[in-house]
């Protein structure tokens, strides 16, 4: 039988087949929105862009809506059961956000697979990328399973923590973990071939937790190295984390074979963290320190490090050598002054032997530094009143002459200034009196200075000198004949001692002798002052520039008493006549000798210019420029003394040409004569001798500049992240900037003193600088030469290398005393400071060789 098949037929077959077709899509939505929820919304991008989001409600269902867009078009499988998505596509579930050229979504499995796409020109676009949780994934193709949270991915790139993960395949499971297949671990950022890093078949990934990996090895420049490790354990968390440090290893012409720096870790909290290090040699020398940082957050911060060493130089049994026990104690705290506005402490420690820079630093400022300051202080301000209270401990030291000024405690209570005769319901104009003002300083200290090597002998701490000293100024200024500013006042000084001295002639011994008594004691002093001062101006027209020159006369005296304590007798050396005060050891002095009706001029002048601007095009612009920032001369003369009344005339300039060279000019001329033998001042003047007005006793003259070229747009810096940023802060000499093109810093000092015939002049040039080779190298040098010894002050060359990830700093040391140079190469980040490798040779080094 034969069937014969029309068009009207075929399409009525065609027809039934789509409703069919149409009415199982239509029933297998409803299926699919009664179950999972799906609605099907239109993007506001546009009708090329589709999003469909999911809320899932049945027992297989997702626990959380899916979103999903796509910029080109959006397919439907015939079941509904997939969707593909081409163009930008992007799927959100949960935390999780995917983005790539083509996602693939399989509703049936809970599964999504995305992978990127050739262009017209045949070049793959739209990697994917993955992120979740803050972690960021950039991948090959990635496939993701919503249900159990476990995904693949092959050719990963991640950052994690500061470090960057690569890997050929990558699973995750449900705990957000991930397993890398041939990974690579490395601080350089550059996705396709970074410059180094660590390989290894295996590593697992803990977010915020650590990077596990089994046997790895190192690659520089995709060049395997033989460093190697059995397994690597690396940080990353954000959180502090206690850890091994790990030390340099080396060797020491003068030490020895040596492991430095290493030792652990402890994160304790996030306010508080320390470290212990220690040092070994293979000839006996060692060196242990200690260190903490805290910082609680608007409240205080602060660092302590404490360092011992012991240092062992030649061989113990052969004459010349040494053995040096040292340790240096570096302390700092500072608090917001927000968190008590009416007290706050801090402390600022520099203290240890006078060896220690020199046997233990490799920085080159502590090794040059030869004094060190400490300071530790409280201050308290009462509320509501003029008063103030700052308790402190000090101490310097100069490692040259080893000699230390220990004072603790210091007490000292401050009045501000108050005016007792104003009256408090003022009626009309202030009278003269209510502007007089009072002040009250009390000072009390306890210092004791000697060598460093009495300290914690017996019977040290008797030899503290201590006293009180109370100052009351009292102090009025108003003006008078408009012009004129007058400004009287009264001081008045007590001091307060606990012990004095007694000088006698002891015949036996046939010399003086000095006994320290003990008891209360006190004396007193005062004076009373007045100054009067005016300002004048003066002008002269060049065309349409003007000079301007502000001259500032000043007149004062000064009246005190003699309140002469000293006794006289046979109190000189080996008896002779002589003078000595009981107070003359006293720790503010003694009371001043001789009586004083000092007046006093001083002239200070200013000179300034405003010239037409070149840069004016109309004419009319002026640019002030400063001529001469100061001239200041000035002298005084006693009407109470019997000889030598004047005092040595005084001038002092200073100025800056082209805003670039600062000149600071002083000198000082005496008017009388001098013996010409002992060289001591005569009560002759100088021109009735010689017939020249004044005899120059010293004059000083100091040249300063700095040149610099304009910033490149572009920075480079060493400090890339927090962590970095962090570290250069305690450390900030290890900061380079290759912003700065070149810079140079130069100053010279003349200086002269004339003593009676002997002249004794100084002449120093310091020049330091640094310049950009390219934009990858720098070199920095700092030196200087003294004219009269013609020798070179302490040099230094250091030349710095950017090596992207890597950093390369070469310190030289190429003569003098501290001979020495320093050659390091290490990774930038903090997370592989380990990684570096270290070439250096101390001063002691040297002279072993």
């Amino acid at each position: 039988m034969r069937l014969r098949v029309t068009s009207r037929h075929l399409t009525t077959v065609l027809f039934t087949l789509l409703l069919f077709i149409l009415g199982q899509l239509d029933a297998q939505i409803k299926n699919e929105l009664n179950t999972d929820s799906l609605s099907l919304a239109t993007d506001s991008l546009g009708a090329d862009s589709v999003k469909v989001v999911g809320l899932p409600t049945s027992k297989d269902a997702l626990d959380s809506k899916v979103e999903y867009k796509a910029r080109d078009s959006m397919r439907f499988s015939l079941d509904g059961k997939k969707i593909y998505l081409f163009g930008e596509a992007d799927v959100k579930y949960d935390a999780i956000h995917l983005q790539a050229e083509y996602i693939e979504i399989d509703w049936a499995t809970n599964t999504v697979h995305a992978e990127p796409k050739p262009d017209t020109s045949g070049n793959l676009i739209g990697f994917p990328v993955f992120s979740e949780g803050g972690q960021t994934f950039d991948a090959k193709v990635m496939s993701y399973n919503f249900k159990t949270k476990k995904g693949r991915i092959s050719g990963v790139f991640t950052k994690q923590g500061e470090g960057f993960l690569h890997g050929d395949q990558v699973k995750k499971n449900e705990n957000d973990e991930f397993f890398v297949k041939n990974g690579k671990y490395t601080t350089c950022n550059l996705p396709e071939h970074p410059h180094f890093y660590i390989n290894a078949s295996k590593i697992k990934v803990i977010p915020k937790d650590k990077i596990v990996s089994g046997p790895a090895n190192l690659v520089i420049e995709d060049v395997p190295t033989p460093l190697a490790v059995p397994f690597g354990i690396f940080p990353n968390s954000t959180s502090r984390t206690s850890g091994i440090i790990f030390p340099t290893y080396g060797e020491s012409p003068g030490l020895g074979f040596f492991l430095q720096e290493g030792g652990y870790y402890f994160g304790i909290s996030d306010y508080v963290d320390a470290s212990i290090r220690g040092n070994i040699y293979s000839r006996g020398s060692w060196g242990l320190s200690g260190g903490t940082s805290y910082n609680y957050r608007y409240h205080f911060n602060g660092n302590l490090d404490m360092r011992f060493s012991k240092i062992l130089q030649g061989d113990p049994e052969l004459f010349g050598s040494s053995v040096n026990k040292d340790f240096f104690i570096t302390w700092r705290h500072s608090q917001d002054p927000k968190s008590r506005p009416n007290s706050r402490f801090s402390a600022s420690v520099q203290a240890g032997s006078s060896n220690f820079n020199a046997l233990n630093s490799f920085n080159t400022n502590n090794i040059v530094a030869n004094t060190f300051q400490s300071s530790i202080s409280y201050t308290k301000t009462f509320a509501n009143t003029p008063f103030n209270l700052i308790l402190s401990a000090g101490h310097s030291q100069n490692t040259a002459t080893k000699i230390i000024s220990l004072s603790a405690p210091e007490l000292q209570v401050n009045m501000n200034r108050i005016y007792p005769l104003r009256r408090k319901n003022p009626v009309g104009a202030q009278r003269w009196y209510e502007k007089i003002g009072l002040t009250y300083t009390l000072q009390s200290r306890n210092t004791i200075t000697q060598a460093d090597s009495l300290f914690g002998r017996p019977g040290w701490t008797s030899k503290f000198n201590n006293g009180v000293q109370h100052t009351i100024p009292i102090q009025t200024s108003f003006q008078f004949l408009k012009y004129f500013t007058f400004s009287p006042g009264f001081n008045y000084t007590e001091r307060w001692y606990f012990s004095t001295i007694d000088k006698f002639f002891d015949s036996a011994l046939g010399d003086v002798v000095t006994d320290t008594i003990r008891g209360f004691d006190a004396t007193r002093e005062w004076n009373v002052n007045a100054n009067l001062s005016t300002r004048v101006y003066s002008f002269l027209k060049l065309g349409k520039n003007t000079i301007r020159n502000v001259m500032t006369p000043q007149l004062s005296y000064r009246f005190q008493p003699d309140f002469n304590s000293r006794e006289y007798g046979f109190y000189g050396p080996q008896g002779a006549a002589g003078f000595y005060s009981p107070y003359e050891i006293g720790i503010y002095g003694q009371p001043a000798v001789g009586r004083q009706g000092t007046f006093g001029i001083n002239l200070n002048n200013n000179l300034e210019a405003k010239l037409k601007s070149r840069r004016d095009t109309t004419g009319t612009g002026l640019t002030k420029v400063v001529l001469l920032d100061a001239f200041n001369i000035g002298t005084s003369y006693n009407i109470a003394a019997d000889s030598l009344n004047w005092q040595p005339l005084s001038i002092s300039a200073r100025t800056r040409l082209f805003k670039k060279l600062d000149i600071v000019y002083s000198s000082s001329y005496d008017f009388y004569a001098t013996d010409s033998v002992t060289g001591v001042r005569i009560n002759t003047y100088y021109f009735d001798k010689t017939g020249k007005f004044a005899r120059a006793v010293a004059n000083n003259l100091a040249l300063t500049t700095t040149l610099a070229s304009g910033k490149r747009e572009k920075l480079s810096t060493t400090a890339g992240n927090d962590a970095e940023r962090r570290e250069l802060a305690a450390n900030p000499f290890d900061y380079v900037d290759f912003n700065i093109p070149w810079s140079v810093n130069a100053s010279f000092v003349l200086s002269t003193r004339f003593a009676n015939n002997d002249v004794q002049r100084n002449q120093i040039l310091n020049v330091s600088g640094d310049l950009n080779l390219t934009e990858k190298w720098k070199i920095a040098l700092s030196t200087g030469y003294d004219f009269q010894t013609k020798e070179f002050a302490f040099s230094t060359v250091d030349i710095f290398r950017d090596l992207h990830c890597w950093e390369m700093h070469f310190n030289w040391i190429p003569f003098g005393f501290r001979q020495s140079y320093n050659f390091t190469i290490r990774v930038k980040s903090s997370m592989l400071q380990d990684l570096k490798v270290n070439r250096r040779r101390q001063w002691f080094d040297l002279q072993n060789q």
